[in-house]
């Protein structure tokens, strides 16, 4: 398998604000810092990948704003190759507002912007997929995700599908169910956040939530939930596997999942590491990132080899 992944999905850029506590309705806090990080799921996948060593290529549409500049000059700098990305002329690009408090805890505030979800399916072709060994999407947008989706399992390519948000948020995008669906039936391994399986299921609890919709849709690869400080399940015609969370003091949650998202595809594809072992490693660069400002992972595999060690 060539040691490549393909990503289309979200890129942003995000104005992080660290306060002590969030305000109550009609309540002040103050800031205490306020910084400007690159963003975006798709996009802090790929970067953990980089940074991993798996080499990484992202398609997506920014703006020719400031945000889109910045954006595309810091992924080329980690290492993420930015040839597919298409600029919008007088465009902006989407960018984010993210709270964070004394605990780590977050808020994010999405602006759109009009570069994004511009992205057509006309804009992507199976040219992109040449040399590449797994298609990572997060459905924004849905079109063109679905037909690199389509041209990838033709080419039995593994495609990994990650359902970070709640569908009816993806709904105000613009990404109906029946397309979210049809990915669900292109996909060789499915992840998802506890919320977004949850309104996706119709279940309360997230353990029968992925249950049911494994059993929906039966992915060949299983169905991946991160579930927060609970850990994460790899459900299978066979078995659910449970790896608890490491504990860590947390300094910023945001893209805790896409981090576990880029060491799992690193450990099981491309390192051909078992079920439970690219849980644990997954797990690891999640708790590595959540102890780090910013949506993105610093480490590199040879932090996240130690971090287990020690976390034995």
């Amino acid at each position: 398998m060539s040691k490549k992944v393909l990503g289309l999905g979200a890129a942003a850029m995000d104005i992080v604000l660290q306060c002590g506590s969030l305000p109550r309705e009609d309540g002040f806090a103050f800031i205490y810092e306020e910084q400007l990080l690159p963003g975006g799921s798709c996009a802090n996948v790929l970067v953990a990948l980089a940074r991993l060593g798996t080499p990484a290529f992202l398609v997506a549409a920014l703006g020719d704003d400031h945000y889109g500049v910045v954006f595309k000059d810091e992924l080329s700098r980690v290492g993420v190759d930015t040839s597919n990305i298409k600029i919008r002329a007088n465009g902006t690009t989407l960018h984010t507002y993210v709270t964070v408090d004394g605990r780590g805890a977050r808020s994010i505030f999405v602006n759109p912007g009009d570069s994004l979800l511009s992205l057509q399916a006309a804009d992507v072709n199976g040219s992109m997929l040449e040399g590449i060994g797994v298609f990572y999407t997060d459905m924004f947008p849905g079109q063109p995700a679905l037909k690199l989706a389509r041209l990838a399992r033709e080419r039995e390519i593994p495609v990994v599908f990650a359902l970070e948000c709640a569908p009816s948020f993806m709904e105000l995008c613009g990404i109906v169910r029946e397309e979210i669906e049809e990915m669900l039936s292109c996909c060789s391994l499915f992840c998802g956040g506890r919320e977004a399986l949850q309104e996706l299921a119709g279940e309360t609890d997230p353990w029968q939530a992925a249950d049911r919709l494994y059993h929906n849709y039966r992915p060949p690869l299983g169905l991946i939930a991160t579930l927060g400080e609970t850990g994460a399940i790899w459900v299978t015609e066979t078995e659910t596997i449970h790896v608890p969370a490491f504990a860590v003091k947390a300094v910023d949650t945001t893209g805790a999942g896409d981090a576990f998202a880029g060491g799992l595809i690193h450990a099981y594809f491309f390192r051909g590491e078992g079920q439970k072992a690219s849980l644990q490693f997954a797990s690891a660069c999640a708790a590595l990132k959540c102890t780090r400002l910013g949506a993105r992972l610093q480490a590199g595999e040879e932090q996240v080899r130690a971090f287990l060690q020690e976390h034995k």
